[in-house]
């Protein structure tokens, strides 16, 4: 499985890049109470970093450009719930949604996985009553094709199925 370097990506608002080990206090501080300790964090960036050669596991952590403040994060990884196909996914810490972060990280991460990461899919899932999750991938041209049972905590749920592909991408 293709394993992507370190990178850094730049929108109007912000900057995407890779974790490093430096980046444990601010993994911490951002994941709310995810991470109790620095290593813990340290484990959790050495995972979303290590090569796994049978998965596809990219991550970016955003910051905003203007302050150097980090707000979240957008991956894409291949998800063997939805049969090995790309997912792309994000969050963006409570007190900066609604200001159309999510939708600018995650454009920049379709652009960098169909351009230099060569995917020619990605696949989304959407919580039903994730009204603004839902409004990002359709968005950024995802068309729904139905539904998927995935594991979420422990249980089935249903969620909304997204797909985009390469050549029906609009930057």
């Amino acid at each position: 499985m293709q394993q992507w370097p370190f990178t850094e990506l730049h929108t109007d608002r912000l900057y995407l890049r890779t974790l490093t080990e430096a980046d444990a206090a601010m993994v911490r501080g951002i994941g709310g109470d995810e991470f109790e300790t620095d290593e813990e964090a340290l484990a959790w960036i050495a995972w979303v970093t290590q090569h796994d050669e049978n998965r596809l596991r990219f991550m970016l952590y955003i910051w905003l450009a203007q302050t150097d403040q980090a707000i979240g994060r957008v991956y894409i990884h291949s998800k063997p719930e939805l049969d090995g196909e790309v997912e792309i996914g994000y969050g963006i810490s409570e007190t900066h949604r609604n200001r159309g972060y999510a939708t600018e990280a995650a454009r920049a991460m379709v652009r960098y996985a169909f351009q230099c990461g060569g995917q020619d899919v990605l696949a989304a899932i959407v919580k039903p009553e994730n009204g603004a999750s839902r409004r990002v991938v359709e968005k950024l041209g995802f068309r729904h094709c139905g539904i998927r049972t995935v594991m979420d905590c422990g249980e089935a749920c249903a969620f909304d199925y997204f797909r985009l592909f390469r050549d029906d991408w609009r930057p």
